[in-house]
């Protein structure tokens, strides 16, 4: 009977994105990690409810490059303007 390999996915929290993540080792003590590009977000508001998901914070554990890099260029620009209002 043949050997099957199989690579275990990882899917993007935000737009779905399958890929297959990367294998560090060989033999027995290999294990499978996300690709490095990937990234997290966690964010925790003061407000009790947020407009998205209805809920205080945001927890994407698993981001996509380009879903990873329009969350944080968002979170600068948001954290940008607030410091503009309170400055005025």
């Amino acid at each position: 009977m043949a050997d099957v390999d199989i690579i275990p996915k990882i899917r993007c929290d935000n737009c779905g994105l399958t890929v297959e993540k990367e294998q560090r080792g060989t033999g027995p003590s290999r294990s499978f990690h996300r690709p490095g590009k990937w990234g997290s977000l966690k964010i925790e508001g003061g407000r009790s409810i947020d407009s998205y998901g209805m809920k205080g914070r945001l927890d994407f554990t698993d981001l996509c490059p380009s879903c990873a890099n329009a969350a944080i260029d968002a979170a600068a620009a948001a954290l940008k303007s607030a410091r503009r209002e309170d400055a005025e």
